[in-house]
């Protein structure tokens, strides 16, 4: 699946920091070919001496020759017009608000992350009554 930017270019390795990919399907116009016939003619092949693959009887009468077909005009087949309709991923940029908010997250998860876990809270608990215990 090939992956555009909002001008319908084609991109290799989209910056998934700054933007993010949307499904999206996008649909292709093929015009009508018209049909052309195969034009062609033959030539007498050569020997590896240069001279015409010609070939003669006994009695000096032509028998035959090596031909070779040779294409001027190759032939096309004819088609109809049609629409085909391929899966796409545009890449859309984020916004200044989008990338801030990711920003904040990204920052708030930071914090959280350094935040004592609850059994980490639940030991401090833990000893803390303890010590109250102890000093009674």
């Amino acid at each position: 699946m090939k992956i555009i930017d909002s001008n319908g270019v084609e991109i290799a390795t989209p910056d998934l920091t700054k933007g993010s990919l949307k499904q999206e399907t996008q649909t292709i116009h093929h015009d009508a070919v018209a049909g052309v016939e195969e034009v062609s003619h033959y030539e007498t092949e050569t020997l590896p001496d240069g001279t015409p693959a010609i070939y003669y009887d006994a009695d000096g009468r032509e028998k035959g020759r090596d031909v070779r077909k040779v294409v001027d005009v190759p032939g096309v087949e004819a088609q109809e017009a049609y629409d085909e309709e391929v899966e796409v991923q545009r890449y859309v940029l984020y916004t200044a608000e989008e990338l801030a908010e990711q920003e904040k997250a990204r920052k708030e998860a930071e914090e959280k992350a350094q935040l004592p876990t609850a059994e980490e809270r639940l030991a401090a608990l833990e000893a803390a009554m303890l010590d109250l215990l102890a000093a009674q």
